[in-house]
């Protein structure tokens, strides 16, 4: 039956054209619920999947770095570096340096901040596994009071943009790309296990109420040689060449002189040179050697050998053109505290090189 036959032609046209845009509504609901959820199943499947992996898998940050008690870094390289945290905070790197502070302040900081930035995307899965497992730098964490690592994961190379790092969680076979929120750049150095990156190069760092007794030694030239000791609260100097200890010496040269013993440093640590080298220099006489004692009793110091011309040595030649024996620039030293050997500078440690002399009173100089 026809509408107008039921509704008559004149209401008719109207309840027809409201009828026709009710069938319409309804067929465009199930179209439109079928395109939500299209554009939802889309969504899903385009968005990072992580929320389907375990969260322990995902969870390598350490928030409260003030517990943190030790780190283990190493590589399989054969190298590896401890980091230990005494009981009055400070670090300590292999029971017995002190590690470089802005080194040990990225570090701490990479444990405490890093936060997942996406999953290894399928193409490169594979090639990121492999060289985590053959490359891969692993860190440990250690907490108070706990014998196992709280934390144990390995951390791999940059991604291709250089803005985020490869990393995996020990005992997982998923890896993530990592960032610090807000750096731009990756944190693999941030967890070299080379030691030498971590020894802040320093060779004394003391304070004139730490010095309790000061001595340099010129074996080819033993008149040079002199020692400055704490005498109560004044320092008096020996001169072992006239055999006589001078008690009323020029004080302010000798505040000067112990200033430039509150940070004297080194330029690299010598790698290069191997047994055969480091024998044949200590049977040579060193050009001198500082000695010094602290207030605790402590013995620090360092002998200082020349350096052959080499290959990086800049003036080969004196004013005159005849070829140099020996490097004007740098030098040898073998701290003896710590048992290094270290490349130093001219520049940096003639200034130490004084003669009693230098402290006597303009009236009373040594001849």
């Amino acid at each position: 039956m026809e509408l107008p036959e039921i509704f008559g032609e004149a209401g008719g046209l109207g309840v027809k054209s409201e009828f026709k845009k009710m069938m319409k509504k309804k067929t465009l609901v199930p179209i439109l619920i079928a395109l939500v959820l299209g554009l939802l199943s889309i969504f899903l499947m385009k968005r990072d999947d992580s929320s389907s992996i375990r969260t322990e898998l995902m969870d390598f940050a350490v928030k409260d770095t003030a517990a943190i008690t030790k780190i283990f870094l190493a590589d399989r390289n054969d190298h590896s570096v401890t980091l230990k945290r005494k009981q009055n905070g400070e670090w300590v790197l292999d029971d017995s340096l002190p590690p470089r502070p802005d080194v040990m302040k990225n570090l701490v900081s990479a444990i405490h901040s890093i936060s997942v930035k996406a999953r290894v995307p399928e193409s490169g899965f594979n090639n990121v596994i492999t060289d985590l497992a053959s490359g891969g730098i692993k860190c440990e964490v250690y907490l108070a009071d706990q014998d196992k690592p709280f934390k144990v994961y390995y951390v791999g190379n940059q991604t291709a943009d250089a803005l985020g790092t490869f990393m995996m969680i020990e005992d997982s076979n998923v890896p993530f790309v990592m960032e610090i929120p807000g750096f731009n750049g990756y944190l693999t150095p941030w967890y070299n296990p080379v030691k030498d990156i971590w020894i802040e190069p320093v060779i004394f760092r003391l304070r004139q109420d730490q010095i309790k007794s000061i001595a340099l030694s010129y074996p080819s030239f033993s008149k040079w040689s002199f020692s400055l000791e704490r005498n109560q609260d004044k320092f008096q100097l020996s001169v072992p060449a006239e055999n006589k200890i001078y008690t009323s010496i020029d004080s302010v040269a000798v505040d000067n002189y112990l200033a430039l013993y509150q940070n004297v440093f080194y330029e690299v640590p010598e790698g290069r040179l191997n047994k055969q080298t480091k024998d044949s220099l200590f049977k040579t006489v060193p050009l001198n050697e500082i000695k010094i004692t602290t207030m605790d009793d402590q013995e620090k110091g360092i002998l200082i050998y020349p350096m052959a011309i080499n290959e990086s040595s800049i003036i080969l030649q004196d004013s005159l053109g005849n070829p140099l024996k020996y490097d004007v620039d740098r030098m040898y030293g073998f701290i003896t505290h710590d048992k290094r050997w270290v490349v130093i500078q001219h520049y940096s440690f003639d200034k130490l090189f004084r003669k009693g002399d230098d402290f006597m009173l303009k009236n009373r100089r040594i001849r």
